[in-house]
C-alpha cells in the first residue's frame, strides 16, 4: 500500500481549489508532528494516546489520501473499540514510523 494516494490528493485539490491544498497540508503536517511527539512522550499513557490519535487519524488521513496511515489508524481504532488486548508498544512504534514516513512524503509534495 502506498503512503500517499496521489489521485485522492488531486481530487481534494479539485474540490477545494489547488491553492488551498498547501494550506491544509501544512495543518495536516503539524498534526502529524504533534502526534509523533505525543506518542514519543507518553510512555505510561500510550494506550490512551494511541486511542485518541488513531481515532482522529481515521478521517484526516483519509481526507488527504494518506492510505497506509488511514488503514493503520482504522486497525488500531477497531482493536481499541473491541476491547481486545493488544501490544500498545508495538502498535505505537509502528504508528510513529508510519507518521514519520507520511510526514516525509507530504513534505516532498510541499517542496515541489
Amino acid at each position: 500500500m502506498d503512503v500517499i494516494n496521489h489521485e485522492k490528493l488531486e481530487r481534494l485539490g479539485n474540490e477545494i481549489g489547488a491553492d488551498n491544498v498547501p494550506i491544509l497540508l501544512n495543518i495536516f503536517l503539524g498534526e502529524l508532528t504533534e502526534y509523533m511527539g505525543t506518542l514519543a512522550n507518553e510512555s505510561g499513557m500510550q494506550g490512551d494516546a494511541l486511542k485518541e490519535i488513531s481515532h482522529a487519524l481515521k478521517s484526516s488521513a483519509a481526507s488527504f489520501g494518506a492510505e497506509a496511515l488511514c488503514a493503520t489508524a482504522i486497525e488500531i481504532d477497531s482493536l481499541v473499540k473491541s476491547g481486545e488486548h493488544f501490544d500498545t508498544r508495538s502498535y505505537t512504534s509502528s504508528l510513529v514510523e508510519l507518521l514519520q514516513a507520511t510526514h516525509t512524503e507530504y513534505e516532498k509534495i510541499m517542496q515541489n
